[in-house]
């Protein structure tokens, strides 16, 4: 997926380029129009109807994940954390099964819940590997993200298109609307 952030001054470009990128026939995966995080530049803009369905969203900076590294970071510890901590909780099932070590038992714990424990452990060891694997954003993303943030801190409006990897991005349409820059991520 190949995601392009747009900056631009006002809102009405920004429906204006979804406008022609549906005649265009573009494919677009997702489409996420996000408001100045400094709303003072609101005008007439703020009137514009956006019933028509050309955004998917309409949204705040701090609620896009790819916008927010910390939105990101948790649905990355969640998706880990499924299949971790079950592996985790057989693999200190087995653990425990194929050493027989009476580890818990001589902290004063009942010898039957030996391997039950141990599987426990496990578990949190799964938990814990879904934390700190999820962790980390590439430096490349962080400094888009501090331009784009500061972007915004401006008054400029983000339109977020995603499109499919095998399309080349539509150049021509881009440039025809008064944009201050368009940034690309995931390529």
């Amino acid at each position: 997926m190949s995601t392009l952030v747009i900056i631009l001054k006002e809102k009405k470009p920004a429906k204006e380029l979804v406008l022609k990128l549906r005649e265009a026939q573009t494919p677009i995966l997702n489409c996420d129009l996000v408001e100045p995080l400094d709303n003072r530049t609101e005008n007439e803009d703020s009137n514009l109807d956006t019933s028509e369905g050309e955004f998917a969203n309409q949204s705040n900076f701090n609620n896009i994940k790819l916008l927010n590294p910390a939105l990101a970071r948790k649905d990355r510890q969640k998706a880990l954390a499924t299949w971790l901590i079950p592996f985790g909780f057989i693999a200190g099932l087995s653990f425990s099964q194929m050493t027989d070590l009476n580890t818990f038992a001589n902290m004063g714990f009942p010898n039957v819940l030996e391997k039950l424990l141990g599987g426990l452990v496990g578990m949190i060891s799964g938990a814990l590997g879904s934390f700190f694997s999820a962790g980390g954003t590439s430096q490349e993303i962080v400094d888009d993200l501090r331009a784009i943030r500061k972007k915004s801190k401006e008054g400029c409006w983000l339109l977020i298109l995603e499109l499919p990897m095998e399309i080349e991005p539509p150049w021509k349409i881009l440039k025809e609307i008064d944009s201050l820059e368009i940034i690309t991520i995931g390529k």
